[in-house]
């Protein structure tokens, strides 16, 4: 496999962070970036919390994505989530620190395949899943 430039790893790192506005609201950060893996944290807070004072299953669900969002733009190219799905194993609470990594584990011309986990600050497996992606084409049409 050809190797990403750092520079390429950089500008989806520094985008990841500063452009996904939803993410940045919730409190959600990129904390690592590889070619085709990605770690990311959300604390959790009261606002982050469902009726039960659990974490919220769309605040488990969106440290996953972003995780996924980063290890699928790594390899330089556009990549959008087709499908995701996830399993919730174990409920959070206000306090915890949850941290997702995501990882390519399938790759082909257009469509990708990466596996996440959630864990909280203790290891503690929170949930898994996976997510399909699509390598959208260059504005020339090439790959």
């Amino acid at each position: 496999m050809d190797e990403v430039p750092k520079d390429i790893l950089k500008s989806v790192f520094d985008k990841v962070n500063t452009e996904d506005t939803f993410s940045q609201r919730i409190g959600v950060k990129l904390l690592e970036l590889l070619r085709g893996f990605a770690r990311t944290t959300l604390p959790i807070t009261v606002e982050t919390t469902n009726i039960y004072q659990m974490a919220h299953g769309g605040a488990i669900f969106s440290v996953a994505d972003q995780a996924c969002e980063a290890a699928g733009n790594s390899y330089g190219e556009p990549a959008v989530a087709l499908q995701q799905n996830i399993h919730f194993l174990s409920a959070g609470k206000p306090g915890d620190s949850l941290e997702a990594t995501a990882r390519v584990t399938h790759r082909s011309n257009r469509i990708g395949l990466i596996e996440f986990e959630v864990k909280n600050q203790e290891g503690l497996l929170m949930a898994i899943g996976q997510q399909v992606i699509y390598f959208r084409k260059g504005e020339n049409g090439k790959r």
